[in-house]
């Protein structure tokens, strides 16, 4: 499917006047799809966590949701929120272009959708916790691909901050976006480290939730502000 063609001025290979400002409704929609379903991930999981009888959010990650008597619901929590981000890359593709990160910033944010396809489809294997009874001390071929599934989501998500932060900063009306998304990029590698010394004896479901929605929120916000910019730039 081929976006229709972008004004007289982005295909002349000129920067746009600001990030998105050349886009057209069809591509800010597909990236809103994207931030939408994150934020709806985030409260699917929220609700399970309080609510899954033997689950305790504050100790437990995310991904052993998947498990147990209703793990199927996380799982495919999962997958939509993969597809949608797969969806949006395209969006994203349409929005950046042209200018710097028009390609990097949509393959980061594919690679994080098929991570997360992975990551519902390879539930994690059981903690010393939960499902009770459970626990193997063997690590699963399953459970493998999961945690590799888990790195390369993280990974690209990070990375996809630097490479928005790198295209904020030389866009006009942006620059003061690029300290904000470096920081968000910056915070995963250390919340998530933090949320592997802590596995099952901490808080830590608590920070592997704050890496999974500071990035949401960044990513709400630029696109908020999207279509704002849209609304307010005569046509």
């Amino acid at each position: 499917m081929a976006e229709p063609a972008a004004p007289a001025q982005a295909r002349s290979g000129t920067e746009p006047r600001s990030l998105g400002a050349d886009a057209t409704p069809r591509a800010l929609a597909l990236v809103t799809i994207g931030a939408a379903w994150s934020l709806l991930f985030l409260a699917v999981y929220l609700v399970e966590g309080a609510t899954r009888p033997g689950y305790d959010p504050w100790t437990q990650p995310v991904s052993a949701l998947s498990l147990g008597p209703g793990g199927w619901l996380q799982q495919a929590n999962f997958v939509a929120l993969g597809l949608a981000q797969i969806v949006a890359a395209l969006g994203w593709r349409w929005t950046l272009r042209p200018g710097p990160v028009a390609w990097p910033h949509p393959a980061l944010r594919a690679l994080t959708g098929l991570g997360l396809v992975a990551a519902g489809i390879f539930s994690q294997d059981p903690t010393r916790e939960y499902p009770p009874g459970a626990f193997h001390p063997t690590p699963t071929l399953h459970g493998e691909v999961h945690v590799l599934a888990s790195f390369v989501t993280f990974t690209a998500l990070m990375v996809g901050c630097f490479v928005l932060a790198a295209r904020f900063a030389r866009t006009p009306g942006w620059r003061g976006w690029a300290v904000y998304a470096v920081v968000t990029g910056l915070l995963t590698p250390v919340l998530i480290p933090i949320f592997g010394q802590l596995t099952e004896r901490g808080p830590a479901g608590l920070f592997e939730r704050l890496a999974i929605t500071v990035e949401s929120i960044l990513v709400a916000l630029v696109v908020g502000r999207l279509w704002l910019q849209r609304r307010r730039t005569p046509a």
